[in-house]
């Protein structure tokens, strides 16, 4: 079997001590998310609940565009199997390795309960936001797409509805490691190329528990050999990361060129990008099916000068289009 290296037709670049291909498939829609709406989240959900209909489309953008990494997670087992599944298939359909980019949550807990995803951390986020950002965080927050598609109906979280967590919260944060291990297991047998941990990373930097993002950082390096973390809150986190030295290999984070989820605002977070001293993979490249074709590309390669795009899968037709367009401006550039 060809080694995902040598299965390759698209340029690569360095991130730590890992080559990787400068475009990587992303695992949406393949998990349900469509990144528009409810009524598209069920139609993917009917769609690629049968491998075959994911192993065509990977199969394409192996042979065909030269595509050979991929994103891989946990955080839905049902689809996100089927995805892994579709992903061994494909290598012995194509006699080609896919290199691996796993996105592995932090569990992060307060006094025993995981709290990453709870509306206190989103109403720290949002204050840390609206601090540097001002009344255009504000704004853009109420106007952006994948904001409301996330929220689905219900009420943006702030300081004024609920609290963040003070300071002494958060001198109390602990990671479980027993849960991380459950995790990490989801991936047995896979040949993980770079280990990504979760975007919880913001909630830590914001609150300044930078000891438990090395703790973190340090049981990841004992069992991979490149790892980044994924930012969703470039302009705030990656500052602050930069600052304390944090040592990652590299960042992933939002970058499209309308700005759609990138905070806290799109000029702060493409100032923080473009001056971050590690490699940069940028995601939601098209805003969400937003803003398509060879101008999403030019945007992230060219204007924000990332070292390479993770994108949005979909079916046969959509990675065709997307792939053409992304393979022409990294041949043209």
């Amino acid at each position: 079997m060809k080694t995902y290296l040598e299965g390759s037709k698209i340029e690569t670049t360095t991130i730590g001590d890992t080559r990787i291909p400068r475009l990587i498939m992303g695992i949406h829609p393949y998990d349900g998310c469509s990144y528009q709406n409810a009524e598209t989240d069920e139609i993917n959900f009917k769609a690629f609940k049968q491998v075959n209909r994911v192993t065509q489309v990977l199969r394409y953008a192996v042979e065909e565009a030269g595509i050979t990494a991929a994103q891989i997670d946990h955080m839905l087992p049902q689809l996100d199997r089927l995805h892994l599944q579709a992903i061994w298939e494909t290598e012995q359909l194509t006699n080609t390795q896919i290199g691996l980019i796993a996105y592995i949550l932090i569990p992060i807990t307060l006094d025993g309960e995981l709290v990453a995803y709870s509306n206190r951390a989103h109403s720290t986020f949002y204050a840390h936001n609206e601090n540097l950002g001002g009344q255009a965080f504000c704004d853009k927050i109420r106007q952006d797409a994948i904001v409301g598609y996330n929220l689905g109906g219900d009420a943006l979280v702030s300081p004024a509805t609920v609290p963040p967590y003070t300071a002494a919260e958060a001198a109390r944060f602990e990671i479980d490691y027993d849960i991380l291990e459950g995790y990490l297991g989801f991936f047995a047998g896979c040949d993980i190329q770079i280990a990504d941990p979760g975007a919880e990373i913001d909630l830590l930097a914001m609150t300044g528990r930078f000891d438990l993002i090395r703790d973190y950082l340090a049981f990841l390096r004992r069992r991979f050999k490149t790892v980044i973390t994924s930012v969703h809150h470039a302009g705030i986190t990656l500052p602050l990361l930069e600052t304390e030295d944090i040592p990652v290999d590299g960042y992933l984070t939002t970058v499209n060129q309308p700005g759609t989820f990138m905070f806290p605002t799109r000029e702060i977070a493409l100032d923080a990008i473009r001056q971050v001293r590690k490699p940069v993979i940028a995601i939601k490249p098209m805003a969400g099916g937003r803003y398509l074709g060879h101008k999403a590309f030019e945007f992230v390669f060219k204007e924000a000068r990332v070292a390479a795009s993770m994108f949005g899968m979909g079916t046969l037709a959509q990675v065709e289009a997307t792939t053409r367009a992304a393979t022409a401006v990294l041949q043209a550039a």
